[in-house]
């Protein structure tokens, strides 16, 4: 989690890797509630926003609309009582206009980290090929990630 705050910017890292079944429901929402103390905390003492990233599954560094998290933001809105921001993507100029306009305590879900080869530094290609991620994006990817908050919380998985 990143926090834009008076804490000023929190960027969370949460373990949003629920289990869905085939019409993409959650079916234990244990992960989801258990970081919700966190994001309220950040949010009662001043967060300007909490941005949320986590990943699903292991779509091997390619965006995959399966392990997409879209399917959490119901489960958040429910658990936290108020709207959640979905980011399409976890960096780039989209995300950072997202973050950038939130204010009051926005909380907004980036989208799976997974979907990004750099984020664990290995994938698969399109062809089925093991591929690494170059070093100069993995750098570049953490910039972007980084420059979306101020302070970053991670939790452990639960």
């Amino acid at each position: 989690m990143y926090v834009n705050s008076k804490l000023t910017g929190d960027t969370k890292q949460v373990d949003f890797n629920v289990p869905l079944d085939a019409n993409k429901n959650i079916t234990n929402p244990q992960r989801i509630a258990g970081a919700i103390p966190t994001i309220k905390y950040a949010i009662d003492n001043g967060a300007k926003a909490v941005i949320l990233m986590s990943h699903l599954g292991r779509p091997d560094g390619q965006v995959n609309p399966k392990y997409s998290l879209k399917p959490v933001v119901g489960e958040l809105e429910k658990l936290l009582g108020k709207k959640v921001t979905f980011a399409p993507d976890s960096v780039g100029p989209e995300v950072e206009d997202i973050v950038s306009k939130a204010s009051n305590g926005d909380v907004i879900l980036l989208e799976n980290l997974r979907f990004h080869i750099e984020e664990e530094g290995k994938g698969v290609d399109a062809e089925g090929n093991k591929v690494k991620a170059d070093k100069a994006k993995v750098e570049e990817f953490r910039k972007g990630l980084t420059n979306l908050g101020d302070i970053f919380i991670s939790t452990p998985p639960n």
